[in-house]
């Protein structure tokens, strides 16, 4: 799961493997494969530095 913050400031856990596509218009629109899209204050470079924190953490013994 990656934190983001909604732009009214509420924190959100969106699961990673439902994230379809990000893009920058200027802040951060997360689309998920159910069709339903969030606007964040993160920028993409965070979410995907998340993820990838995320996937090394599964893949790597004591990884973090």
């Amino acid at each position: 799961m990656v934190k983001v913050i909604r732009l009214n400031g509420e924190v959100l856990y969106l699961n990673i493997f439902q994230i379809e596509s990000m893009e920058t218009i200027p802040e951060t629109k997360i689309k998920m494969m159910n069709g339903d899209y969030f606007l964040v204050k993160d920028s993409a470079d965070s979410v995907l530095e998340q993820i990838r924190a995320f996937m090394n953490g599964c893949m790597i013994p004591g990884g973090h």
